[in-house]
């Protein structure tokens, strides 16, 4: 198959497939024999992580990634916007024993490959897939970027259960302290208590077409299940930093278009599609947009954002879910928002909690008049309900819309 083709061309003596001396040209380029990169590659180190146990599949895609974090392109070239081809065996089960890394200028094509977690114990941070972040000091948005991933079906919970074992807590896909990023139709199964995605700290995100199915619950938050967010937005925090500084920074120019988020054959929905739960002074999410999703059967709001301004969120359509779409400002009273519009949503039935209760179809909440949010466009949607509290902190464009 061509995604194996690939990765074992990057690892063979080139001569074998009748390239000659030790390169050839392709695609417009010139690549490496197996020979050089791995010289190259053992010159400038690697980013990837090395855990026993895992498939030499597994083990040529870690190498074929770290070539991409030297500059190294194998038979796949690079894509449009210049970032290194790597593409994983299609029809294979990866059982990864801990992060894959992805570098910078990087498009990782996991099409019709599948991707299981089954960590060791020690020094692996429990997420599939991260990013490379240089080093501890590495903040604002400054890790290499130019990230591509696509497809893919990712499970970080399915080999646990093979083994008998108790599956930890973990992401699937999470990006940190880097920016121009695209994630686009990976498909996630079953994440135990956090999130599918993690944007952290990213700048120019875009995730679309993904299909985001099944979620474990934390027993310590059935009763807090907005922070079970598919797709999470957070800031780099003391103590919610995957790599490099904790320095507060945020998320910005941010897309959540086209995806799915639903219950999978064997667990439960999701407690919302997208929003955040982590806030700190003078610092917002900004510039996002969250728009033609489908989102069925979440616990919680469907679209919760938080502490996010700029904020544009049309034409999604949520159904049997606890509740519609909820934005709120920062309850710690510090960060005035503005402009947020909320239009052309389909809201609705909403379904009762065991108390026979259900939330707001579209609703807005400033909690202090130190926090208040201007700026705001309510208009063209269909849902049961309206909520506007408290609206004397409230600027609206027009008058908002109540049924």
């Amino acid at each position: 198959m061509i995604g194996e083709t690939i990765v074992e061309l990057g690892r063979r003596d080139a001569v074998r497939v009748g390239i000659a001396a030790g390169a050839a040209l392709l695609g417009g380029g010139l690549v490496p024999s197996a020979r050089a990169a791995s010289a190259t590659r053992r010159a400038a180190g690697t980013v990837n992580p090395y855990p026993a146990g895992e498939d030499g599949t597994v083990v040529a895609l870690r190498h074929a990634l770290d070539d991409a974090a030297n500059g190294i392109a194998g038979l796949a070239g690079r894509d449009d916007k210049g970032r290194i081809i790597v593409r994983a065996k299609a029809a294979h089960r990866h059982v990864l024993r801990a992060n894959l890394i992805v570098p910078g200028n990087t498009h990782l094509d996991a099409t019709d490959a599948r991707f299981v977690a089954d960590f060791v114990s020690s020094g692996t941070a429990k997420t599939m897939v991260l990013n490379h972040v240089p080093g501890a000091t590495t903040g604002g948005y400054n890790a290499p970027g130019n990230i591509r991933i696509t497809g893919g079906s990712w499970d970080p919970v399915w080999q646990y259960l093979q083994n008998g074992t108790t599956a930890p807590a973990m992401n699937g896909i999470t990006m940190e302290h880097t920016s121009n990023v695209e994630l686009v139709g990976v498909t996630m199964y079953n994440v135990k208590w956090w999130h599918a995605i993690e944007l952290n700290a990213v700048r120019n995100a875009t995730v679309q077409e993904c299909k985001l199915f099944g979620w474990i619950v934390d027993p310590q938050y059935v009763d807090k299940l907005w922070h079970g967010e598919a797709v999470q937005l957070d800031l780099a925090g003391s103590a919610n930093t995957w790599a490099g500084a904790k320095d507060n920074t945020p998320c910005t120019d941010i897309r959540i278009i086209g995806n799915e988020c639903a219950q999978s054959g064997s667990q439960g929905a999701w407690g919302a599609l997208t929003g955040s739960h982590t806030a700190v002074p003078n610092v917002r999410h900004s510039r996002v947009r969250i728009e033609d999703n489908t989102v069925t059967g979440s616990l919680w709001d469907a679209i919760t954002p938080f502490n996010t301004e700029a904020l544009a969120i049309t034409g999604n359509r949520i159904t049997d879910c606890h509740g519609g779409v909820y934005v709120r400002g920062a309850n710690s009273g510090v960060n005035p928002l503005t402009t947020v519009d909320i239009t052309g949503n389909t809201v609705g039935p909403l379904r009762p909690n065991a108390q026979g209760k259900v939330r707001t179809g579209i609703g807005i909440a400033a909690y202090t008049a130190d926090a208040p949010i201007r700026d705001i466009l309510v208009t063209g949607n269909t849902a049961p309900s309206f909520s506007y509290y408290d609206q004397r902190w409230m600027t609206f464009r027009q008058p908002p819309q109540t049924k």
